[in-house]
């Protein structure tokens, strides 16, 4: 986990840590050029993920588990 000097997680920490927790998210590209890192099933709607943009991802709210 990166912690800025303030002591805070920086912003893109916090945003992996959400969709790396969705039950759907097969994995997220390191590639900072690209456009749709994040593999997800759900929005497959099959057991082969597609790539979808971090908004797309946080869409669907899957993230938000109890």
């Amino acid at each position: 986990m990166s912690v800025n000097p303030a002591g805070k997680v920086s912003e893109t920490e916090l945003l992996l840590r959400l969709i790396s927790a969705c039950h759907y998210c097969e994995s997220i590209s390191t590639d900072a050029a690209n456009k749709t890192p994040v593999a997800c099933t759900k929005l497959s709607g099959a057991a082969q993920p597609i790539q979808v943009n971090f908004k797309t991802c946080l869409g669907c709210r899957e993230y938000t588990k109890p």
